[in-house]
């Protein structure tokens, strides 16, 4: 790779300053604090490969926009082809990583503020916000075994939490006159 790990980072962060406060530069950098956790117990990772995947995670579009920019950045082709399907079809041990580095922020405590947050930062409303975390739970994978250990009991706490904001929306329901 020719750019070292604070060139990428000078490049990228300008390019997250749209972003929302949950998808912001702060997003990559909790992620990276997660993939150090995970990584640990998944045998070789290719650091370039991971680095490149982890700052440029929020920056699909830009990417796809941008290719032969990136290449010639010194990122091999393959490793966009990995960006673009890391979230969805992970196949290296470096897109797992930070395809469950990522999904651990949709679980647990934490994925429930941030769900709001980022539903009220969208003007969306709570009705709305709830139904995506619904939708969206349902599509959470963990591929690696510290993502599955870590990230899967986050699950139920999205779970529950949904079930309990459906048991008080029907209690509203059932005392309103009719």
């Amino acid at each position: 790779m020719r750019m070292s790990e604070d060139d990428i980072k000078a490049f990228v962060i300008p390019l997250y300053t749209d972003k929302d406060s949950m998808h912001n530069f702060n997003h990559i950098l909790r992620i990276r604090e997660r993939v150090d956790l995970y990584k640990a117990s998944c045998g070789h990772v290719d650091e370039n490969k991971l680095t490149f995947l982890l700052n440029f995670h929020g920056l699909i579009p830009y990417v796809k926009d941008h290719e032969e920019e990136v290449v010639r950045m010194g990122f091999p082709s393959e490793w966009l082809e990995a960006l673009y399907r890391h979230i969805t079809n992970p196949v290296s041990i470096e897109e797992q990583l930070v395809s469950d580095a990522n999904a651990w922020e949709t679980v647990g405590e934490f994925g429930i503020r941030k769900s709001l947050q980022v539903g009220k930062e969208r003007g969306r409303s709570l009705k709305e916000t709830l139904d995506f975390m619904r939708e969206n739970i349902k599509r959470v994978v963990f591929y690696t075994e510290p993502g599955k250990h870590y990230g899967e009991p986050g699950i139920e706490v999205v779970e529950n939490f949904l079930r309990k904001c459906e048991a008080a929306q029907s209690s509203l329901d059932s005392d309103l006159p009719k």
